[in-house]
């Protein structure tokens, strides 16, 4: 193999490595941004659940939805 292939063979290589690195950070990223989303989901649904429970008009209303379509699922 003659060196200008050699080095042709290493930089194709050296751009496979990026890729996958670049992959992998990619998929590091969705994994934090998942985790953090159903934590804001969890967080949101607890700030409804105390402002519904505080607050009387909308307890009232939250107790006559539940009549109407079956409760909470």
């Amino acid at each position: 193999m003659s060196p200008e292939q050699r080095a042709r063979m290493h930089r194709f290589m050296a751009t496979q490595y990026r890729i996958a690195a670049t992959k992998e950070d990619l998929c590091a990223a969705l994994a934090t941004t998942s985790a953090t989303l159903m934590e804001l989901g969890r967080v949101m649904a607890e700030a409804e659940a105390h402002e519904v429970a505080h607050h009387p008009d909308l307890a009232e209303l939250n107790v006559q939805l539940d009549g109407f379509y079956g409760g909470p699922q």
